[in-house]
């Protein structure tokens, strides 16, 4: 089992440049993949692509790439002598004039907008960088999925232990389902000497009613199908890949098993139970939120 968070960061390089490679994840219903690159790099986008999403089902990923050229780089300076006569010419007519002490000097030209042009050579990407990028990928990206395992493992032992307390509430109901069928016997019986001032009732009558409110109150089939489901959902978080989806499916029956057991519930302890239910679902819910 796996997380969908966790981060992966790996670098290298060649005798033309340097490359990190960071993978930093969050929960998301989908897998939704962010790539930055450096423009030198962009070439290889779809490769870094298929490489995160044969390794990731979901989560939202941000992959970014820094790439720092180590061979130093041609240096071309071009000169706009029509930008620097027509500054010179203006700056002489000032200085004619008593305007300005100096004439133009080389340093103002680094001042002058247009005055030079500075172009740095762009590097030719080549296989052996792309290569080079893929392996830093590579590296960063084990880096995220063991992190994701580690914080998957973790996950899991929490959802075991509220499996566990879930199936402890599941026995406390089962325990309490023949004390209630008794209690209701009475109550009914109470209630139906009450209402016919001491007068006799009809015991197969009585039992009869008895029977059909026990009935209507049996939560024994709801108890089976709950118990299905905690079996169902430890038998996933032992599952390898992804299983989030489904576990998040699962807790849906299971929250739904749940209501039906609150609604037919005529005891109060058999209702605190449920509600204690409820609460460790939600929990469970909670972090099945975080399951690839």
């Amino acid at each position: 089992m796996r997380s969908m968070t966790g981060y992966g960061e790996a670098t290298g390089a060649n005798a033309r440049y340097a490359m990190t490679a960071a993978l930093r994840a969050v929960n998301h219903r989908f897998l939704d993949l962010q790539v930055r690159l450096a423009e030198e790099a962009r070439v290889a986008e779809q490769a870094l692509r298929d490489l995160v999403g044969a390794a990731a089902a979901r989560g939202r990923i941000e992959l970014r790439v820094d790439v720092r050229p180590l061979a130093e780089r041609r240096v071309k300076v071009e000169l706009n002598r029509g930008v620097v006569e027509a500054a010179y010419a203006a700056v002489h007519q000032l200085v004619e004039q008593g305007l300005l002490a100096a004439g133009l000097a080389a340093g103002d030209l680094l001042r002058l907008p247009e005055a030079l042009r500075v172009e740095l050579s762009e590097e030719a990407w080549e296989e052996a960088d792309g290569e080079l990028l893929l392996g830093v990928a590579r590296d960063a990206l084990a880096q995220l999925v063991a992190s994701r395992e580690r914080e998957g493992a973790s996950l899991a032992a929490i959802m075991k232990a509220r499996l566990d307390d879930l199936e402890t509430v599941a026995s406390r109901l089962d325990e309490l389902r023949g004390p209630v069928r008794d209690e209701l016997a009475a109550t009914l019986q109470r209630r139906l000497a009450e209402l016919t001032g001491g007068a006799g009732v009809d015991p197969a009558r009585l039992a009869q009613e008895v029977a059909l409110l026990v009935d209507r109150s049996d939560v024994s089939e709801e108890l089976d199908r709950l118990r299905a489901h905690l079996g169902h959902f430890r038998t996933l978080l032992a599952e390898p890949g992804p299983t989030g989806k489904r576990l998040d499916f699962l807790t849906q029956e299971v929250f739904r098993e749940l209501n039906t057991l609150g609604a037919k519930c005529r005891n109060a302890e058999m209702t605190r139970g449920v509600l204690d239910a409820k609460v460790l679902c939600e929990q469970l819910r909670e972090q099945v939120q975080n399951v690839e």
